[in-house]
């Protein structure tokens, strides 16, 4: 089960004591050791002193992997953006002094790292770090699709009723995101559990699964649920929804079709659940968000958006479309 984002707004450096602070945590209950530890803490500072100094500010995003060996940090903000961002990334490169010596050490630190900037919407970054070297290798394109999303709460409340989870094996891919009804520890305990659905069913075909999840939510609270399946093989994208978790599909840059829902809240009432297919291109990427984000998400207003990191990707549209008055998800899958 993915878990939702630690969000941290960097206006002043007092919060990037605070950011630090929460990722040596995430790192010792993940399980890293001491230096690397240290090399985390220090990306988060060099990633704060960033936004401070050249976006106006921001906000942090710090989470687990799913299987809570690795650990993720977006930084995302709304400044003017870099103009040269190859010469920004040059280790040891900085415009003012800061103790990580400029966002190459970022990539040297981490072990898997990507940047995106638009001089017209800011500056976002992504770094990830896994306990061992095997988890963090990058999946086989020709095995598997590269997964990442962000799931982060209203603001004033403590815990996200947005939930995701994926499973993938040699020639499918499978995500579910849930939205539970409201907000706060119910509606997470409501979305949480469709995503145990999957993990426990992983073999259903999409609407058998969004069908158990429905049956597995009639005591709670209920949740909007959506299950995307890509035969990456067959070239073939199988997706079955209950409610307004959005989806579509990109051949690259180019915008696909819009995946259908029916009406209705899983663990209540729902129309007639149904699976519909769709053409899976061979540089095929999915999105699916929950209603957190505007309808107007899309990745048309960000020329090369596209070729960045899945986690990047999600990270510049929560930014760039979230609602900011509700819980917010945005999960995003494509070839490694």
């Amino acid at each position: 089960m993915a878990p939702e984002s630690v969000r941290i707004i960097v206006e002043d450096q007092s919060q990037t004591g605070e950011a630090r602070r929460i990722a040596r945590r995430l790192a010792q209950h993940s399980g890293f050791d001491e230096i690397r530890a240290e090399q985390i803490a220090i990306v988060v500072t060099e990633a704060c002193t960033n936004l401070l100094k050249h976006g106006g500010g921001g906000e942090i995003l710090l989470s687990r992997g799913s299987d809570s060996c690795e650990i993720e940090l977006l930084g995302l903000d709304r400044g003017p953006g870099m103009a040269n961002l190859e010469k920004c990334l040059r280790d040891g490169f900085s415009t003012g002094s800061s103790p990580g010596q400029g966002l190459g050490a970022i990539q040297r630190l981490s072990t898997t790292s990507d940047f995106y900037s638009d001089v017209a919407r800011g500056t976002a970054l992504v770094a990830r770090w896994s306990v061992t070297a095997e988890n963090a290798s990058t999946p086989n394109p020709s095995a598997r699709l590269h997964i990442s999303g962000v799931s982060v709460c209203k603001p004033g409340q403590d815990v996200c009723g947005d939930s995701w989870g994926s499973e993938q094996n040699h020639s499918e891919s499978t995500v579910l995101v849930a939205d539970g009804l409201g907000h706060g520890p119910e509606a997470q305990t409501a979305s949480q559990e469709a995503v145990r659905m999957l993990h426990a069913n992983a073999t259903l075909p999409p609407g058998a699964l969004v069908e158990r999840a429905h049956q597995a939510l009639r005591s709670s609270r209920g949740a909007a649920v959506a299950v995307a399946r890509i035969d990456r093989a067959k070239g073939i994208v199988t997706f079955a929804g209950v409610g307004n978790i959005a989806g579509q599909v990109y051949s690259g840059a180019q915008p696909g079709p819009h995946l259908v829902s029916v009406n209705g809240t899983a663990g209540h009432q729902t129309q007639r659940i149904r699976e519909f297919s769709y053409p899976w291109p061979d540089n095929g990427m999915l999105l699916m968000y929950s209603d957190g984000i505007s309808t107007h998400a899309g990745l048309e207003a960000h020329p090369g958006l596209a070729l960045r990191d899945p986690g990047l990707i999600a990270g510049v549209l929560y930014r760039d479309f979230s609602r900011r008055n509700d819980d917010a998800t945005v999960v995003v899958a494509k070839s490694a």
